[in-house]
């Protein structure tokens, strides 16, 4: 008993001579079970995971507040489209770098110009619109957690004009056309995070970047005369893109969007993708 005793107490004097004060959590409260190097991955291995899905159905509804054209013809002046798609759009990825997608829906549209004196107005009915794409991973900055990605796309309509106006007056209009043809490419940077709400995580995907657009708006109609926007172009062909996607949860379907386009025109998209 006593030889027990005395290792015990020679014991605690050899522990308080080599680890002086330090005791340590009496709870013994432990770290997370996922580091924050882990944490991370499930991150970007839950998006990625997303994005490797084999068929994605979306549908956008594109709000445009105003895009500058400028026609070949100098007389007209401060032409401009405004008006609405709503559009379905379906895509699948190819080796985890390439996405090609087709879009289709309708568009409600307007154009107005003025031509010498006089001030006109184009209000088409709903139309069919169509239009095909891809993006494509081009680089990863895998240290940051950045990535570029390109997309190139082209969307076509070709409704029916319900109105024209001429000088904030309705007139009978005949021999019409109202054809808008548009092409763009972005080069976007985005960046996976995490925003911790206990069990219902959000994962959102900021991006931004530049725009290079153009199009080929063909409006006419004659009403005692030919009133003509003679194949008007984007005004200005750089624009800027800021936009974020949003995963609700881990486990959810459903992917959110907003996207804001500036300078070349000024543009909102509010979209939801599902996966299948």
């Amino acid at each position: 008993m006593q030889r027990l005793l005395g290792t015990f107490v020679l014991i605690l004097g050899i522990s308080g001579t080599c680890f002086a004060a330090t005791v340590g959590n009496p709870l013994d409260i432990d770290l997370p079970e996922n580091s924050a190097y882990l944490r991370s991955n499930v991150i970007k291995q839950t998006l990625d995971e997303y994005e490797k899905v084999a068929i994605k159905g979306g549908l956008d509804i594109e709000i445009i507040f105003n895009k500058d054209l400028k026609a070949s013809e100098a007389e007209v002046r401060n032409a401009e489209l405004e008006g609405q798609y709503y559009m379905a759009k379906f895509s699948t990825t190819l080796y985890n770098r390439i996405e090609p997608y087709v879009k289709v829906g309708t568009s409600d549209l307007e154009v107005k110009w003025d031509y010498g004196t006089n001030n006109i107005k184009v209000e088409a009915d709903s139309g069919l619109v169509w239009g095909v794409g891809a993006k494509a991973i081009l680089y990863e900055f895998k240290d940051y957690g950045i990535r570029l990605t390109l997309d190139a796309q082209y969307r076509e309509t070709d409704p029916d004009i319900s109105k024209a106006k001429l000088n904030g007056s309705s007139v009978t209009a005949t021999d019409t056309r109202f054809e808008v043809k548009e092409w763009q490419a972005s080069l976007l940077a985005s960046k996976k995070f995490i925003v911790p709400f206990g069990l219902k995580d959000l994962y959102i995907v900021p991006y931004a970047g530049l725009t290079y657009s153009d199009s080929e708006v063909d409006v006419s109609f004659n009403s005692g005369g030919l009133y003509d926007l003679y194949v008007a172009g984007d005004d200005n062909n750089i624009g800027i893109v800021l936009g974020v996607d949003v995963l609700p949860s881990l486990l959810s379907s459903f992917l959110f969007s907003l996207e804001l386009r500036l300078i070349n025109e000024t543009a909102l998209t509010i979209g939801g993708t599902i996966k299948f």
